[in-house]
């Protein structure tokens, strides 16, 4: 029985990378040059921006891990929100995004890091969406309005 466990999921990330050129092992290249390649997993763009920082083997260091995750949230449009902060290999990360997938592809890129020993992603989904049935005001009466619809 050899299957596996995990289900595959889409790449994290899949934008023009900043980094001088990466091989991977899915025989596509990360490079300032080279059109834009689908990263296969978060630890492969973790792997990346580690060897874009200097540091093959990872980050050792809290400080390390935090200008790692922030280097790599980079990347992610939406994430600009979250905050990191690591202590004794512990991470914590909140803040706000505007979708579930995003807040999902933060934690993977933070449990991709081989250093820490535990991730709290508590990170808040911001809705777009109104309530249903608000109060809207017009000209001193109060009025129940379903969301989505306009008021004549």
């Amino acid at each position: 029985m050899n299957e596996s466990l995990f289900v595959q999921v889409p790449p994290v990330w899949t934008g023009p990378a900043p980094w001088a050129a990466v091989p991977f092992s899915n025989g596509g290249v990360i490079g300032a040059m080279a059109p834009p390649v689908p990263v296969g997993s978060a630890s492969q763009l973790v792997a990346a921006v580690a060897m874009r920082r200097g540091q093959p083997n990872g980050p050792t260091t809290d400080q390390d891990v935090e200008e790692l995750i922030y280097d790599a949230l980079e990347l992610l449009p939406g994430a600009s929100e979250v905050e990191a902060r690591c202590e004794g290999g512990r991470l914590t990360l909140s803040g706000t995004v505007s979708h579930k997938r995003l807040k999902r592809d933060i934690g993977e890129i933070a449990w991709s890091i081989p250093s820490l020993v535990d991730v709290m992603n508590t990170v808040t989904i911001t809705s777009r969406r109104r309530t249903r049935g608000f109060a809207r005001e017009r000209e001193g009466e109060t009025t129940q309005v379903p969301a989505g619809r306009k008021q004549a």
